[in-house]
């Protein structure tokens, strides 16, 4: 399992000065390091079944041991930048936890022989062993430990803590090695893929799969009969209506109420009653990704990438796209080409992710009684855009080297864990960032450059927005209020649905063509200030300004002939 760090473990500085000894965690792609790195740090680092996700050290102390989880990797010989920063905590280690994969133990054993000669000191531990063994496998714990020469284990991470702890392996582990040969400590069962495997590896089945499978997200999610809409429905009386008007029965202040019952829980409280609809979108993402469904979709989608100047390992940026645009770029770190990575951070903000959801339900949703199909189509739509743009895009192609990981039933409690944390965290997002934002769009939609409490008109945020309406005139819209709310998306998307919320209470008012228009705006324009941050990061502030630039100026092309054509619907 890899992880993806969306939150950096917190250490003080009093914490850095008790380091008594550094231990890193290392080992091949799904090996289970970052399984083993939550449970000895009580950490909540997400996992995932790819090659690519963890994109640099994530770090944590505990009890005066500094624990890291690297980037997975196949030998001391980088592959890309990724597996250098693993290389660089190797040799600074005190102690290199070998996290080994007990079903592909013969395909590790080169990296681990690598570690070894590294001249630290190495414990191997061997993860999935129960899975060997239902498959006909085993392994001798004690001959294996022989044959290489270190402490080979499989310890529950709660003893492998104490034993850390107590300083079992504070010296050099190294023991004498025998003449056993490695057919004596290890069986690998019946080997190969599955008749389940080689269904997923089938490159038609996979896509079709994988469409129908977002298809089926889209349809629990949006359908008006199914539980995406329906607690979607309560969630927006509960806060919107219910929770609005008990606090506001209280109050005599006109600007208060106004405050509390537009800016925040109007704008805020209309976003949170999207938490339904994300977390089937959440949940249907995990259950891909937990199943090995997403990675058999990699190998399987390859060759057909290919001819999109992309390879498979693509599928993982695309398919993180849907969740998070700043998380799935910071995935093609791990390409061994710079050409590739920015190929792939070039066409990732057209993939929709989770934060459009609540924008295209607040165009659409007034407009039709089932939004499932044309919401649909929007998303299809966007992965064929960023499709499009990767065949347009000149430069090279990207080499794919990773594990696959086999179909198989995903555990509960994994699935569990992953979903209850995109949920918070969308939630303190909400909570921080955007209910910030509605505050601050508040107080100049209802006060003049003068200072005085006035209508929407004669605000400060008025006067400033009527300079930009002239831009969304082909679109079909002429309302200020509309060009401040969709350009509000470049901070965050959510901040969109927020402010025709706040702004707009009893709707836009928007004909079909209209709200169609501004759909493929927010589509095809750039993401939001946090991708923009980690494109910089990755690949350069000049290259993110150009995808900037051509972004915003697609979208607004598309939005204008997206008007065009459906002007008379």
């Amino acid at each position: 399992m890899r992880s993806i760090i969306l939150k950096k473990p917190k250490t003080d500085e009093k914490t850095v000065q008790t380091v008594k000894k550094r231990v890193v965690l290392a080992g091949n792609p799904n090996a289970g390091k970052t399984t083993l790195f939550n449970a000895l740090t009580k950490s909540n680092l997400r996992t995932g079944n790819f090659h690519g996700v963890t994109t640099s050290p994530a770090r944590k102390t505990v009890d005066g041991i500094s624990y890291s989880d690297v980037p997975g990797m196949y030998s001391f010989t980088p592959y890309s930048m990724e597996e250098q920063s693993a290389i660089d905590e190797i040799k600074s280690a005190d102690l290199v936890i070998n996290v080994v994969d007990a079903l592909t133990l013969e395909n590790s054993l080169n990296l681990t022989r690598a570690i070894i000669a590294s001249n630290v000191p190495v414990i191997v531990y061997v993860t999935k062993s129960q899975a060997l063994k239902k498959r006909g496998g085993n392994i001798d714990f004690d001959k294996l430990s022989s044959f290489l020469g270190v402490p080979v284990v499989n310890f529950a991470p709660k003893t492998l803590k104490n034993k850390l702890n107590g300083g079992e392996f504070n010296r050099n582990t190294e023991k004498s090695k025998t003449a056993f040969k490695f057919s004596e400590c290890y069986s690998g069962g019946k080997e190969g893929a599955s008749k389940i495997d080689k269904l997923f590896y089938n490159r038609f089945f996979a896509l079709a799969f994988f469409v129908l499978s977002i298809t089926f997200m889209f349809f629990l999610a949006f359908h008006p009969a199914m539980p995406g809409a329906l607690l979607k429905g309560l969630c927006e009386k509960w806060i919107c209506d219910d929770l609005c008007n008990l606090i506001c029965a209280h109050m005599q202040s006109r600007a208060v109420i106004s405050l509390v019952s537009d800016g925040v829980l109007g704008g805020v409280g209309s976003v949170l009653s999207f938490i339904p609809q994300l977390a089937i979108l959440y949940l249907v993402l995990i259950l891909l990704d937990e199943s090995g469904i997403t990675s058999a979709l990699s190998f399987a989608t390859d060759g057909l990438f290919e001819k999109a100047h992309l390879s498979g390992r693509a599928a993982f940026s695309l398919v993180s796209g849907f969740g998070c645009t700043a998380a799935a770029i910071l995935t093609t770190r791990g390409y061994s080409t710079v050409s590739a990575q920015k190929r792939t951070v070039a066409i990732l903000p057209f993939i929709p992710c989770g934060a459009k959801l609540p924008v295209f339900l607040t165009f659409l949703s007034p407009l039709f009684k089932n939004p499932f199909p044309v919401i649909t189509c929007f998303y299809f739509a966007g992965i064929a855009a960023a499709i499009i743009a990767s065949v347009v895009i000149k430069g090279g192609g990207e080499g794919m080297l990773s594990e696959v990981t086999p179909i198989s039933l995903p555990s509960l409690r994994a699935v569990a864990i992953k979903l209850l944390f995109q949920i918070k965290s969308f939630i303190i997002k909400i909570a921080g960032v955007i209910t910030v934002f509605c505050v601050l769009s508040w107080f100049f939609s209802h006060y003049s450059f003068g200072f005085a409490y006035v209508e929407g008109e004669g605000s400060m945020l008025a006067g400033i927005s009527r300079a930009v309406v002239p831009l969304f005139y082909p679109m079909g819209i002429t309302d200020w209020r509309l060009a401040y709310a969709a350009l509000c998306g470049f901070i965050a998307k959510e901040n969109v649905a927020a402010t025709i919320a706040l702004l707009m209470p009893l709707g836009t008012g928007l004909n079909l063509s209209a709200s169609l228009a501004i759909c493929t705006f927010v589509l095809l324009c750039p993401a939001c200030i946090s991708a923009f941050s980690a494109s910089v990061k990755e690949v350069g502030a000049k290259f993110t300004l150009k995808c900037f630039a051509a972004q915003l100026l697609l979208a607004f092309l598309g939005a204008y002939v997206m008007h065009l054509l459906t002007f008379f619907i």
